[in-house]
């Protein structure tokens, strides 16, 4: 008897599609011979019933292996479609992800954008005779914005003394200028100092500077907070208390400097002390606006 076993366990199988072809000619004349002999016997049963003997479990076993390779095709059709169907969302996450970095680029544009319109908006109308926006393109050395380099100069309308801000508040202000450079120092340089009023009460008046003579003021400035004192110390002052631009000096009226932090009283020197802490992070800074200096000779 002639037989096919497929061996349903094995994960893997390979197919030998030549051995099946020879097997289905193979079956195919026994039963031709098969006929033929009960033909011209006649009423043979028993070349009747070897016949069938044969081709019976021999049928079984083909029907089983033509199912067994029906069904392993399928699997390597669905194989290939579903590997081209990975390929497609694989492509397709690749462009998604283009398309997010796009999106999150154009986001930074415009959050610079909608800050730098927040920093025109500290300044008087009448008083905006020029502003210019531009990049930070360098700085001191260490961890904070000291002093720093502006992609701006001459070329583009920026002057000495002109006040440096961004969609926080203020800056500092420019010191020298160049034909497409300038150089700013910021409100942590201990050669700046800005006038300042309390935006509760416009009487109460004092001045940011780091030159105070503030215990401890290392301590601050360490922080990166700023030091400064009132100009009366009969002043209320509460930690928490915003302070802006006084309008006196360099600086135009209502610039957001940052709030109070510490309060200190010396009885001795009757002097009230301040530590701010800024609105502008000077650990940080990209993109400020550059406004024309104050005429005040």
């Amino acid at each position: 008897m002639i037989s096919l076993r497929f061996d349903k366990n094995k994960k893997e199988k390979k197919i030998n599609f030549k051995v099946i072809a020879t097997s289905v000619v193979a079956i195919t004349l026994i039963g031709i011979v098969g006929i033929t002999i009960g033909r011209y016997s006649g009423n043979n049963p028993i070349g009747d019933r070897l016949v069938l003997d044969i081709i019976e479990p021999v049928g079984m076993n083909l029907n089983k292996g033509f199912k067994f390779l029906k069904d392993n095709i399928k699997d390597i059709i669905n194989y290939k479609n579903n590997s081209k169907k990975v390929e497609s969302l694989q492509d397709e996450n690749e462009k998604l992800k283009e398309e997010i970095i796009a999106l999150n680029n154009q986001l930074d544009d415009v959050q610079s954008l909608d800050s730098l319109k927040k920093a025109l908006n500290y300044i008087d109308e009448k008083y905006q005779a020029q502003s210019i926006s531009a990049s930070v393109v360098g700085k001191n050395d260490g961890n904070w914005y000291n002093s720093f380099i502006i992609g701006a100069g001459k070329n583009q309308g920026v002057k000495e003394e002109s006040i440096v801000t961004n969609g926080n508040g203020l800056v500092g202000i420019v010191y020298e200028v160049s034909d497409n450079y300038s150089k700013a120092i910021s409100l942590l340089d201990t050669k700046s100092s800005v006038s300042f009023k309390l935006l509760k009460d416009s009487n109460f008046k004092g001045v940011i500077t780091q030159n105070s003579t503030l215990d401890d003021k290392e301590n601050y400035k360490n922080k990166g907070y700023l030091c400064g004192y009132m100009f009366d110390s009969a002043y209320n002052v509460l930690p928490g208390d915003v302070i802006t631009t006084s309008g006196l000096g360099l600086y135009p009226e209502g610039i957001p400097i940052g709030e109070v932090d510490k309060v200190i009283d010396d009885k001795n020197k009757s002097m009230k002390y301040l530590v701010v802490k800024p609105y502008v992070n000077f650990k940080n800074i990209d993109e400020v606006i550059i406004i024309e200096p104050r005429n005040i000779g």
